[in-house]
């Protein structure tokens, strides 16, 4: 069965789940839990992401992100791949350390962005490791208590409790103590298709996700890989060759992945580059790890120009 494509569009709202592979640890220490917050706070940088919360757990991650820019999918790819190659390094691991995807539920942020926090930092707490969520260090919980700026957005949730500061977290602390909700709380039952919000909701998206398909679909196959040639130096028939090279497998990789972004299907790939559709899954992958370069940016600016 084909998996469901992700929902993604400028300023979405997500709660992400992230676990290991058969659901296997993915810190053993400290030193590992700092690792994966450093690629947060790295790639909240350079991708100008907002992130509203998280907690680390043992075998996986809750974080509540809102991307203005940059996809969900390339946001996670990056954070998810370098911390895999740190791990496995350093415990001399190889192959897979996260469970398949990662799940996303691209959430209507109006209605559920305070009892979303309060769920992500009150899971310590359901899972019997503290009695309450200030207990647990390896959440943003505390720092919405201390009132701590940096890799969490706090200011505008708490704006949300009162513009005076003290009184903000005076009162958040009061609402994430009343944890008799979230017993109750579980928007994602109904909700398998990943979107959480109300009809009304879920028909903007609808809008808004066909508006991003036909925007998407309105650039030309050939001005993709004129853009790839301007950039790499490398054009349609070397690529559709069967020569071999790095800078070869990075143009491949960048035109599939690029090609998925703007609405093409692995069929029109497979009739473009003469692969299988297995060689430009994993392409497509390779090539989101390559944007992160100067490349993707000036094949970006030549696109929308």
């Amino acid at each position: 069965m084909a998996r469901k494509p992700r929902i993604q569009f400028e300023g979405a709202f997500y709660h992400v789940i992230v676990r290991g592979n058969q659901r296997q640890d993915i810190f053993f220490d400290e030193e590992d839990r700092r690792s994966y917050l450093e690629r947060l706070q790295r790639y909240r940088n350079k991708c100008g992401f907002a992130l509203y919360a998280y907690v680390l757990m043992t075998n996986h991650v809750h974080l509540l992100i809102e991307t203005p820019n940059d996809p969900i999918s390339r946001i996670m790819q990056m954070i998810n791949f370098t911390y895999t190659q740190y791990f496995n390094k350093k415990y001399a691991k190889v192959g897979h350390l996260f469970q398949g995807r990662y799940k996303s539920y691209l959430c209507d942020k109006d209605s559920y962005l305070l009892s979303l926090i309060r769920y992500i930092h009150n899971n310590p707490v359901r899972a019997g490791l503290v009695r309450k969520a200030g207990a647990y260090v390896w959440s943003s919980h505390v720092a919405y208590l201390e009132g701590e700026k940096g890799l969490v957005d706090i200011d505008k949730v708490l704006r949300l409790f009162s513009e005076r500061q003290g009184s903000a977290r005076r009162k958040y602390a009061g609402f994430m103590n009343d944890i008799e909700p979230d017993k109750s709380f579980s928007p994602y039952a109904a909700h398998a298709q990943q979107i959480v919000g109300d009809e009304e909701f879920i028909e903007e998206v609808g809008k808004r996700v066909s508006r991003v398909e036909i925007k998407a679909k309105k650039i030309p196959i050939k001005d993709l890989v004129f853009a790839i040639e301007k950039e790499t130096g490398i054009g349609l028939l070397e690529m559709a060759s069967r020569k071999r090279g790095e800078r070869l497998r990075m143009a491949r990789g960048i035109f599939t992945f690029m090609a998925r972004e703007m609405g093409y299907n692995m069929m029109e790939l497979q009739g473009i580059l003469k692969r299988d559709i297995s060689v430009l899954s994993r392409l497509a992958s390779f090539g989101e790890m390559c944007t992160e370069g100067k490349i993707l940016k000036g094949m970006r600016e030549r696109l929308n120009a």
